[in-house]
């Protein structure tokens, strides 16, 4: 605890790391956009140069010098990580520290600025000494922690600017990377036994694997889906900017009457090669756009420095797409909320989940301060696409418990410290996954949450498996469609019946005119629901209404 007082922590202000960390993050950006100019300028090149020695050698260069760019990528992304991470942990420490002082002035005991304590004499009392070593138990856990977090952040940024001073290159063979679906722990044994600079090899050259993998630690996960995700939305714009070329260079040929050029073995120019061609391109642009509407928003929220750090730990643009998205880094949380969407989520919509998460994690940071919550979107599954044709069915539940319960197995194998209070939340069918991983094994979770639940198919809490009844919570609001699905017939019975056996909590009756606005109510401002999963969630049962 050597260099760390007391009072440096009671007075600490996290601004000043946080606004470091943006700072790298900014870096990292600018460096980010200059690797893809040199991308594109050098994909240009063959066009204009295209054979010889010298064409080949500045080929090569160029090539070389794109490596290096995003090899520099993750270390300054993990020194941004390491900042924002410091800024909110002084942040959690200054209220333990102030609530330390109230709790001295609660009991007759005077916490001074520099940690010593005196005893009211009125009330040197048997009692008040036991208080004071209380007291004292807690300042110096403190102060343990304070320098364990300095030691540490230290500890990433030498590790990640030693790149820059003649640190040798290091590699890892793609064979050895550990497949998507591998058990967490040994997923993380494998990462562990990387030397740092293998770290860093395996996320710039392997992000989509490593971004993938439960057990690697999710600030490493962030920065891979993060190359993953550039890559995605680079690739995708270019293509689309590409078919705007070739529409506007078919129209105008049409115009002009010379669609025979285009297509000189097509009898019908115009009205079938030209028109199939056009169809082909809108078609594939729509799917374009479909996925960039995903995918902006996660980069426009991971960018977003007036709003907590956000981690990217999952990223697939197959079929509807997947991602997972963290407010907050659970490795290093005391309380950890994984959301699951239900009927329609996908990608493209994505932006609205990320929302919910947002308003989760600023509901607890407000109800327990001293505490950090990471709030996640876990859209990790694919969701049925239509409640009527698709939602009847546990195929996709069954799938994605699978998907759950490996990553809430991993998220227990990375995180730091203390374990965290995990919590798992469900709302629609999302609530059915949660369900399905709570049978056989069991989920590792703490507590499991079902918000406007067409059943779980389980009769009983008491047949969840990983959690104990008494952390079974459910509610559903007065005017919400889903009782239309009646699931005593479909998935079970109701969660928020009584004989299942569960812990039932308050959300508003929702509009009476709108059932299905009410099915997605229970995150608007001042939804009573919002404040009960807040409680839930940062560990205060005996609050919750």
């Amino acid at each position: 605890m050597a260099g760390i007082s007391f009072e440096m922590v009671l007075r600490a202000d996290p601004e000043p790391w946080r606004k470091a960390a943006a700072d790298w993050d900014r870096l990292g950006a600018a460096l980010d956009e200059r690797t893809d100019a040199l991308s594109r300028s050098t994909r240009r090149l063959s066009g204009v140069w295209q054979s010889g020695p010298a064409s080949s050698s500045a080929g090569a260069h160029c090539e070389a010098l794109r490596k290096d760019l995003d090899a520099a990528f993750p270390p300054l992304l993990l020194i941004a990580q390491a900042l924002a991470q410091h800024g909110n942990t002084v942040a959690e420490l200054r209220v333990r520290a102030r609530e330390l002082v109230e709790q001295g002035r609660a009991a007759h005991v005077t916490v001074h600025p520099d940690g010593s304590m005196t005893v009211d004499p009125a009330h040197a009392t048997e009692a008040t000494a036991r208080s004071v070593s209380a007291l004292v138990a807690v300042r110096d856990a403190l102060l343990r922690e304070a320098a364990e977090l300095d030691a540490r952040t230290a500890r990433t940024i030498a590790e990640n600017t030693a790149t820059a001073s003649g640190t040798p290159s290091a590699t890892v063979e793609r064979a050895s990377v550990p497949a998507r679906g591998a058990d967490p722990t040994d997923v993380k044994r494998w990462w562990d036994s990387l030397s740092p600079a293998q770290r860093r090899y395996a996320i710039s050259e392997y992000p989509e694997l490593i971004g993938s993998l439960d057990g690697v630690p999710v600030a490493n996960r962030d920065i891979a889906n993060r190359i993953v995700l550039d890559r995605e939305m680079d690739g995708r714009t270019e293509r689309r900017a590409e078919l705007q070329a070739r529409e506007a260079h078919i129209r105008a040929m049409l115009e002009q009457g010379r669609a025979a050029e285009l297509y000189p073995r097509d009898h019908h120019p115009a009205t079938h090669a030209a028109q199939r061609e056009l169809a082909v391109i809108a078609d594939e642009r729509n799917r374009i756009d479909a996925t960039l509407r995903g995918l902006n928003p996660i980069d426009a929220r991971l960018e977003d420095p007036d709003k907590p750090r956000a981690y990217l730990i999952g990223l697939s643009t197959a079929d509807d797409g997947r991602a997972i998205v963290s407010v907050g880094n659970p490795d290093a949380a005391d309380n950890v909320l994984t959301y699951v969407p239900g009927v329609g989520a996908e990608l493209a919509g994505v932006e609205a989940g990320i929302e919910r998460a947002d308003r989760m994690a600023l509901d607890a940071r407000r109800i327990d301060p001293g505490q950090e919550t990471a709030s996640l979107y876990w859209l990790g599954y694919d969701a049925p696409d239509d409640a009527v044709v698709d939602a009847p069915s546990d195929s996709y539940a069954e799938a994605g418990a699978r998907e759950l319960n490996q990553f809430q197995n991993g998220l227990r194998v990375t995180h730091d410290g203390e374990p965290s209070r995990n919590v798992v939340l469900g709302h629609s069918y999302g609530s059915l996954v949660i369900g399905h991983a709570a049978t056989g094994a069991g989920i590792d979770a703490d507590a499991v949450v079902f918000v406007g639940a067409p059943g779980v198919d389980v009769d009983s809490a008491v047949e969840l498996r990983g959690v104990t009844a008494n952390e079974v919570w459910a509610t559903r609001a007065q005017h919400d469609e889903i009782a239309a699905w009646s699931p005593d017939v479909v998935h079970g019975i109701d969660p928020t019946e009584p004989r299942f056996g569960g812990r039932v909590f308050g959300s508003d009756p929702g509009n009476a005119d709108d059932w299905v606005a009410t099915h997605s109510a229970y995150w608007d401002p001042g939804n009573l629901a919002r404040e009960n999963i807040a409680y839930i969630v940062t560990g205060h049962p005996e609050m919750v209404r």
